[in-house]
């Protein structure tokens, strides 16, 4: 069994009745110590460590890595190898047969309303807080901001697109901290959650200091967060405003930066989870499933339609050169397969240590948001699209003018280049949901042939039994195909 590298733990785990499984309330400022949540407040040094572990719990490998690696093997440019030595993981989640009792359901519903019942904590305890009003208001701001984030990854895995059924029900809304006798809420419809994401990122935007350090949310991060949310929304006005905000300080790497492996910052790295040789995810890493030498994982592949889709002048092509063994030289890197199913990948970087910083957001999305939603409205708004596209274009060496295509052609090409752009980063699944187009697999590379048109009952997951069984008001509110 390869060990989980895994070792110290600063865990904010105040934990929710009901809405992640939890009864007793509780913060672990160390592996062994517990007090409760009013003390954790009590004193500038505690309410830091506090802040510390509610990140440590969005870095959780069976959170945010695994989100991650689940929406890129449901999008179907890449995939996981059937019989593949990972213990299972993502196997149900590419063949879209998870239950009520799967794993990976179970665990974002679980750690996901953890981060919600932290970032409460600290809206309901900041106030009496013994610190400056000003850090009091930016810590809320920088716990609101986590909030907001987890609850775009919950109403995109367990509620319909927004574009598709904005009175669809989403997920619960829990707004403060629930006691053990509280009842916990039913399910809010999915416009109700996006608005809540909305006032806790506006919120964050106003009142959050500058900071550049990229491992805490910053502006551009919310500002990055913010043009996800009004992409899925529909509002692309909006999009392509905060898209170019986010952008504006982290100027794109160069073609070079495409090849080091994504483990070290770049210029344009806006978020990210900063990983340590004595706290990171081991071999549950993202790198450590992409890893192509069998070094980590080393379960995934991309399809033979999607490497042959880059065409041989893409520098991004280079990240499926693979050597003939983890020691040989250079000269031997080609394409390659293990066993028959798609193709090895050599994006991320495994075999150096398995202390590998995961990127969330890169100015790159950003520049692709703003070509998108600017195309998406209109013919006025070309000009716009193609000239946020073109700095993609040319660092990966597709293109040296702009683009020529115009309507539907023009979206089409920037679809694709945000396919070979941010394959491996967590996206595909959702890109296809957000724009109602069909999830179906056909080829030689899929050991699984799946054909799900937009709405289908099963591109959503189910709430988990535990939640269900711990929470009366949703054993009727389960989505369809799963009571």
């Amino acid at each position: 069994m390869k060990n989980i590298y895994k070792i110290a733990v600063y865990g904010a785990v105040i934990c929710l009745a009901g809405l992640g499984g939890c009864k007793k309330e509780f913060l672990e400022v160390t592996p062994n110590d517990k007090t409760n949540a009013k003390d954790a407040f009590s004193s500038p040094e505690k309410i830091a460590v506090a802040m510390t572990g509610l990140y440590d719990l969005t870095s959780t490998g069976d959170y945010t890595n695994n989100m991650i690696l689940n929406n890129d093997v449901k999008g179907g440019n890449v995939m996981v190898v059937s019989g593949a030595g990972n213990y299972g993981r993502f196997v149900n989640g590419y063949q879209f047969i998870e239950t009520v009792n799967s794993v990976e359901p179970s665990n974002y519903w679980t750690v996901a309303y953890r981060v919600i019942g932290n970032a409460n904590q600290f809206e309901a305890n900041i106030p009496t807080a013994p610190i400056t009003e000003a850090q009091k208001t930016a810590y809320l701001a920088e716990a609101r901001a986590i909030r907001a984030d987890a609850y775009f990854w919950l109403v995109r895995w367990y509620g319909k697109p927004y574009n598709l059924d904005p009175e669809a029900p989403g997920v619960p809304i829990v707004k403060l901290p629930l006691g053990p006798n509280d009842t916990p809420p039913g399910r809010a419809k999915v416009k109700e959650v996006y608005d809540f994401i909305l006032a806790d990122l506006k919120f964050a935007e106003a009142n959050l200091p500058a900071r550049s350090n990229i491992y805490r949310m910053n502006g551009a991060a919310i500002q990055g967060l913010l043009a996800r949310v009004y992409l899925n929304m529909g509002n692309y006005p909006e999009a392509s405003k905060y898209a170019k905000l986010a952008r504006a300080s982290r100027p794109l790497g160069n073609a070079a930066s495409l090849l080091a492996g994504f483990s070290n910052p770049s210029s344009e790295w806006i978020y990210a989870i900063n990983v340590r040789t004595d706290d990171n995810q081991g071999f549950i890493a993202v790198s450590s499933f992409y890893d192509p030498y069998d070094v980590g994982y080393s379960s995934f592949r991309v399809t033979d339609e999607f490497l042959n889709s880059f065409s041989e002048t893409d520098v991004r092509k280079q990240q499926f050169l693979v050597k003939e063994s983890l020691n040989a030289s250079p000269s031997t890197a080609m394409y390659r397969r293990r066993g028959t199913e798609g193709y090895l990948i050599n994006k991320f970087d495994f075999n150096t240590t398995p202390a590998n910083n995961q990127v969330l957001i890169r100015s790159s999305e950003m520049y692709l948001i703003e070509a998108e939603a600017e195309a998406r409205q209109g013919l006025t708004h070309e000009a716009a699209a193609k000239a946020a596209l073109l700095p993609i274009q040319l660092r990966a060496g597709t293109a040296t003018v702009i683009s020529l295509n115009t309507g539907q052609a023009l979206i089409d090409e920037i679809m694709v280049e945000r396919d070979k752009e941010l394959y491996g980063e967590g996206h595909k699944f959702f890109d296809l949901l957000r724009t109602k187009t069909p999830v179906t697999r056909s080829g030689v590379s899929h050991w699984k042939i799946v054909n799900f048109q937009p709405g289908d009952n099963k591109l959503v997951f189910p709430i988990p039994q535990v939640e269900t069984d711990a929470n009366p008001i949703l054993k009727g509110q389960q989505n369809p195909g799963y009571q």
